[in-house]
Order: structure tokens, then sequence, then C-alpha cells
């Protein structure tokens, strides 16, 4: 097996858009962080909304795969297509 493995594909500009990025500090006691872990989309979601954001979509990777580690940030896409959609950022 080769150490340098081909990758064939295409890649392809889909379109324009405006990236932010946000730092998000939460205070949990034991109760909130459960809640977190039982339902993370839905916690940040309801948080995020009631700090005046628009929420369409959120990309929550499962909270285990990161020893339970909450993400350092969100990158958040205001404009285009994929408008009001976050994503998690680890450090």
């Amino acid at each position: 097996m080769s150490d340098e493995a081909e990758i064939r594909g295409t890649v392809r500009k889909a379109g324009e858009e405006t990236v932010e990025v946000y730092e998000i500090s939460l205070d949990l006691d034991d109760a909130s962080r459960e809640k977190l872990k039982a339902d993370p989309s839905g916690v940040l979601k309801r948080f995020l909304e009631s700090q005046g954001y628009t929420v369409n979509a959120l990309h929550i990777p499962d909270l285990q795969a990161h020893d339970d580690v909450p993400p350092a940030g969100w990158h958040h896409i205001p404009s285009g297509p994929e408008r009001s959609r976050w994503y998690p950022r680890y450090l």
C-alpha cells in the first residue's frame, strides 16, 4: 500500500457567501449540561435565538466524539443559500 493515496474528484464554487465567526461562552450547571448532552441542537438553537439570532440549521457533531469538550466557537453563514446555518469550530 502506497503512503500517497491518489484522490480523484472535482471542486466547483457553489456561490458567494459571507462567513462570520462567533465565540459562545456557556455557563452550565449540572442540569443544563445534561440538557445540552441530551439535545445539543435544541438547546443551542434556543440559546442563539434568545440572543436575537436567526437559526435555520445547526451542525452539531456527536459531543461524545469530542470528549465532552464543547466547541470553542461557531462559524455562521449569514448570506447565500446556506444562510443562517451554524457550524462548530474546535481548537
